[in-house]
C-alpha cells in the first residue's frame, strides 16, 4: 500500500512581516511557488531565493498585483524560465504595468537594477491566465482561483491534494467596495489554511464615516485656498479615493476644484474598464456610461512629468499620486514642494512600511513648529498637515475569525502580519493547531481525505458556548459591536433578521456581551483583556479639535503668569489599551483636579484633561463678573492712553497715585485699578482683556472718568514747604505737546533754581514680560527744602523715570518761587 504524501510548506518571505510575500508548496512530485515579491526600499529588497536552490518548479502563482506579492517575479523567472504563471486577466495587465514602471523608476533614481527589460518581457510571455473559478492541474494538485476582494483581480488560492487541501488566502478584504464587490466566502474543505494577519489585532472604524471625515477634510483645506495631496497605493486604493473624490464633487460635498491623477495610477485606471466580470456593479455602470469611470472635467491625469510644476501652480486642487508610502514617484515630488506650506495637507490612507518616508511623515505628529522629512536624497522642513485616514483593503480582526472559524480548518498558519497581531488573532481562534509563519522553517503536515463542502455554521451543529463566543468576540476594545457583524462572522454569511436576534440572545446568556441601551443593533463586550482599538470618528474630531485649541498650551501660560507650579500628571493605561489621564494644580491653597480623563493617545488624553481643568478654573473665576474689552476697545485705549493721562491728572492736583491689581485669569489678565482720596477708596469694577497693559488701560480709564467727576478734596502735597494752590481743572493738555519734564528738571539746576534732583526705584513688580516699575522722584531747591512726589508705575524704567519728573515738575510749577519758569529758555 502507498503511504500517504504530505505536504511540506516553507516560507522564503512575508511570513513574520509585510514585503517579500514568497511560499513554496510541496506535495509529492509536484512544487509550486505562491507569490515572489519586494520589500520596500530596503537594502535586503528580495526574497530568500536560496532556498530554491537544487529544487525544480513546476508553477509559479500570483495571488495578486501588489509589488509585495509580485515584485521579484521577473528574478525567480529568470531561474526558472520554463516555469508557467498564473494569475488573473486583469492581474496579469496590472503586474505587466507594475513592472515596466518598476524599470522606469529603477533607471530614474539610479538604482542598481534587480532585473532587466528582457527578463521582465520574457516572464510577461509566460503569463497564463485564469479565471475565478475555473480549475487547472498542475502535476498531482489540482487549483481553482478564488476572489479575494482586496484589489481588482485579487484571489484566493485553492489547492486539493493528495495529502490535503490548502487554501492560500493573499491578502483580502470582507466588504464591499467602490471598484470591487463583497468577498464570497468559499465553502471548500480546507485542512491547512495560510492567512494573512496585516490587521489582526485591530478592528476597523466604519468605512463610510472614514471617506466622510476624508472628504470633510479636503473639502476644508480647498475652501481655505490650499493644495491637497493625497498618496496612495496605484493599484486599488487611488481608484477608490479617486471614485471618493468624484462623488463628493457631484454632490457639492467639496467646492469645484481641478484633481489631478499622476504616476502609476494613470496607467492602471484604464485596466478596470476592461475586466467587467471583476468589478463592481456601480463601477461597471459607470464604465458603460462614460467609457473611463474614473476621469470627469474635474478629475483629469497628468500627461507629462514638465506638467507638475503647473499642477502645483494650478491654486486649490486635489492630488492623487502613486507611491502610497511616498518612498518614490511623482507623489515623493509633490509631497518635497508642499510638505513647507503651512496652508497645504498631506492625508495619507494606507499602510505605511516603518522604513518609510509616510511613516516617518506621520511619526512627527507628536512635535511641534517646522520638522524635517527626508523624501529621497531631499531634506524639507514640514509644515503642512498630514493626517491619515482608514480606507483599508484588509480584514479586521473580526471579520477574519469569522471566515476561518466558517471555513473550520484542521491547520491554520499565520503569515503577513507582525507578532501582536498574530498573536491576538490566534488568541480569537478555536482551531487546535495554529501555527506562526517564520521564513526558512518548514512546515509539514499530512490530513485524511475529506470530500464534503464546508457547511455555513448554525446555532444547532455549533452551540454557542462561552469559550467559542470569548473567542469570536475577542478583547474589548472600549467600543461597541454590531450585532449584524458579529453574526454574519459566526455564521459565515450574512443572515435573516430572526436568526441574527436568537443569536444575539443566545451571546447573552453566556454574559460576555450586553446590548446598548438605546441602539438594540449593538453590543457591549463584557471581556475584559486589553486591545487597542481604532478611535471612533468622533474621538479624532476631538483630537483635530483639541490639537487646534491646545489647551495643555494655555494651562501651562496661565500657570506661569500666576508663578503657580506646573500641573502635577498621572498617567495610566485601562484595560482596553487607551490611556487614562488625570491633572490636578494647587491654587491660592486648593488643589484643583480635572479627574481621569480617557484617550486613545497620551497626548490626546492630556489635552483632554488641560482642557476640563481650564474649564474648571474659568467657571471659579466667572463668579466675578468682569467686563470683557474687544479689540475696537482695544485699539482706543491703546491711542488714547487713557492711564498716562490718569498718571498726569493725579499729580497736577496731588492725588496719591492710583494702583492697579492685575491678576492672571484664564484666557488673558484681570485689573482693578483704586485710588486714596481722603480717607476714603474709589475703586473701579475688574476689567479683563488678553494682555495686563490692555487691562490696565481700560481700568484707568474708568478711574479717570470717576475722578473728573468726583466732587472729592484733592490731597495736600507732599512736601514741607506751604501747600500748592489749586491747580486748573480744565482738560489735561497732551503730554506730547509739553517739554520733556526730565530736560525742564536739568534745565532748572543748570540756572541755579534747584540744588539737585533725582529718582529712586521704590518697588518691581510683575513677572518678567509684563514688569511694573514704581518710581519717586525728589528735588532739593536753594533754600534747603526738599521735594519728594507720590509714588508713579510705569511698565518700564523709562517710563516711571518720565512719570516721576513729570509729577515732580508739577508741584515745583506750582510754588511761588516757580512763577514764570516755563518761558522759552533764554
Amino acid at each position: 500500500m502507498t503511504a500517504t504524501p504530505e505536504i511540506q510548506l516553507s516560507f522564503l518571505g512575508g511570513a513574520s512581516a509585510i514585503g517579500a510575500s514568497s511560499a513554496l508548496l510541496q506535495v509529492a512530485d509536484t512544487s509550486i511557488l505562491i507569490d515572489c515579491g519586494v520589500r520596500p526600499k530596503t537594502g535586503n529588497a528580495l526574497p530568500d531565493l536560496n532556498q530554491l536552490t537544487g529544487k525544480r518548479l513546476d508553477a509559479i502563482v500570483v495571488t495578486h498585483a501588489h509589488s509585495d506579492h509580485t515584485g521579484a517575479l521577473p528574478v525567480v523567472h529568470e531561474a526558472y524560465p520554463e516555469a508557467p504563471i498564473y494569475l488573473t486577466p486583469p492581474t496579469q495587465d496590472l503586474v505587466s504595468i507594475l513592472q515596466r514602471d518598476a524599470l522606469k523608476l529603477m533607471d530614474r533614481e539610479g538604482d542598481v537594477p534587480l532585473y532587466s527589460e528582457r527578463q521582465v518581457e520574457s516572464m510577461i510571455e509566460r503569463f497564463r491566465p485564469v479565471h475565478h473559478g475555473e480549475r487547472f492541474q498542475v502535476g498531482e494538485i489540482e487549483i481553482v482561483y478564488l476572489p479575494a476582494s482586496h484589489i481588482l483581480g485579487a484571489s484566493m488560492v485553492y489547492f486539493s491534494t493528495p495529502a490535503g487541501n490548502v487554501m492560500f488566502t493573499g491578502d483580502y478584504s470582507v466588504d464591499a467596495q467602490r471598484t470591487v464587490p463583497a468577498l464570497d466566502r468559499p465553502t471548500l474543505p480546507v485542512d491547512l489554511l495560510v492567512t494573512e494577519t496585516t490587521y489582526g489585532n485591530r478592528m476597523h472604524a466604519d468605512r463610510r464615516t472614514s471617506e466622510n471625515l476624508l472628504v470633510s477634510r479636503v473639502a476644508q483645506v480647498v475652501e481655505a485656498g490650499g493644495r491637497v495631496l493625497i498618496p496612495a497605493f496605484a493599484i486599488g486604493r487611488a481608484q477608490e479615493v479617486l471614485l471618493i473624490l468624484k462623488q463628493a464633487l457631484r454632490n457639492k460635498k467639496i467646492p469645484e476644484c481641478p484633481v489631478f491623477v499622476d504616476g502609476m495610477v494613470r496607467s492602471v485606471c484604464g485596466v478596470y474598464s476592461h475586466h467587467a466580470r471583476y468589478v463592481s456593479r456601480s463601477l461597471l455602470r459607470d464604465s458603460q456610461r462614460s467609457g473611463h469611470p474614473f476621469y470627469t472635467g474635474s478629475i483629469t491625469a497628468v500627461g507629462h512629468a514638465q506638467e507638475r510644476k503647473d499642477v502645483l501652480s494650478a491654486g486649490a486642487c486635489v492630488i492623487v499620486a502613486s507611491s502610497g508610502m511616498l518612498s518614490g514617484g511623482p507623489s515623493a515630488f509633490y509631497a518635497g514642494e508642499m510638505a513647507p506650506v503651512a496652508t497645504d495637507a498631506i492625508l495619507i490612507t494606507g499602510y505605511q512600511d516603518e522604513e518609510s518616508p509616510g511613516r516617518a511623515l506621520l511619526n512627527l505628529a507628536e512635535e511641534t513648529g517646522p520638522r524635517p522629512l527626508r523624501l529621497g536624497d531631499k531634506v524639507v522642513d514640514v509644515r503642512c498637515a498630514f493626517e491619515t485616514y482608514s480606507l483599508s483593503a484588509h480584514a479586521d480582526r473580526m471579520q477574519m475569525v469569522g471566515l476561518i472559524e466558517a471555513m473550520r480548518p484542521r491547520t491554520v498558519v499565520l503569515v503577513h502580519g507582525d507578532m501582536p497581531a498574530k498573536t491576538m488573532l490566534a488568541d480569537s481562534l478555536g482551531c487546535h493547531d495554529v501555527v506562526y509563519g517564520e521564513e526558512g522553517v518548514r512546515i509539514t503536515r499530512r490530513y485524511p481525505r475529506r470530500r464534503h463542502s464546508v457547511l455555513e455554521r448554525s446555532a444547532e451543529d455549533a452551540p454557542i458556548t462561552p469559550e467559542a463566543a470569548a473567542a469570536l468576540i475577542g478583547p474589548s476594545t472600549g467600543e461597541p459591536l454590531r450585532a449584524a457583524k458579529l453574526a454574519e462572522a459566526w455564521f459565515g454569511k450574512r443572515v435573516a433578521a430572526f436568526r441574527q436576534e436568537r443569536f444575539v440572545q443566545q451571546l447573552e446568556q453566556t454574559g460576555l456581551v450586553r446590548r446598548d441601551d438605546h441602539r438594540r443593533g449593538l453590543l457591549w463586550a463584557q471581556t475584559q483583556a486589553a486591545m487597542p482599538a481604532e478611535p471612533s470618528p468622533e474621538d479624532v474630531l476631538l483630537a483635530e479639535t483639541l490639537k487646534e485649541e491646545n489647551p495643555k498650551g494655555k494651562l501651562l501660560e496661565w500657570c506661569m503668569r500666576r508663578r503657580l507650579e506646573r500641573p502635577e500628571i498621572q498617567e495610566q493605561s485601562d484595560d482596553t489599551g487607551w490611556h487614562v489621564v488625570e491633572m490636578e494644580l494647587e491654587v491660592d491653597g486648593e488643589r484643583v483636579s480635572s479627574g481621569p480623563q480617557r484617550a486613545y493617545t497620551k497626548r490626546v488624553a492630556e489635552q483632554l484633561a488641560a482642557k476640563v481643568l481650564l474649564d474648571s478654573l474659568s467657571s471659579q473665576e466667572q463668579t466675578v463678573e468682569a467686563a470683557e474689552v474687544d479689540e475696537a476697545q482695544q485699539a482706543v485705549l491703546e491711542q488714547q492712553n487713557p492711564k498716562g493721562k490718569l498718571l498726569e491728572f493725579c499729580a497736577q492736583r496731588k492725588l496719591s497715585t492710583p494702583q492697579f491689581e492685575v491678576v492672571a485669569v484664564v484666557g488673558g489678565f484681570r485689573c482693578v485699578a483704586t485710588i486714596g482720596l481722603s480717607g476714603d477708596t474709589l475703586e473701579t469694577p475688574p476689567f479683563q482683556a488678553t494682555r495686563a497693559k490692555v487691562a490696565e488701560q481700560a481700568a484707568a480709564s474708568a478711574l479717570y472718568q470717576q475722578l473728573r467727576s468726583s466732587k472729592q478734596p484733592r490731597s495736600n502735597r507732599k512736601a514741607s514747604r506751604s501747600s500748592a494752590p489749586a491747580a486748573d481743572t480744565s482738560p489735561l493738555e497732551p503730554a506730547s505737546k509739553r517739554p520733556d519734564a526730565r530736560m525742564q528738571l536739568n534745565e532748572w539746576r543748570q540756572t541755579k533754581h534747584l540744588v539737585s534732583f533725582g529718582y529712586d526705584l521704590v518697588d518691581h513688580q510683575g513677572p518678567s514680560h509684563q514688569p511694573i516699575f514704581v518710581m519717586t522722584a525728589w528735588a532739593e531747591l536753594p533754600d534747603g527744602d526738599r521735594c519728594t512726589t507720590d509714588p508713579v508705575t510705569a511698565g518700564s524704567k523709562k517710563e516711571a523715570q518720565m512719570a516721576a519728573a513729570d509729577a515732580l515738575r508739577t508741584v515745583l510749577e506750582a510754588d511761588a518761587h516757580f512763577t514764570g519758569l516755563w518761558s522759552k529758555p533764554s
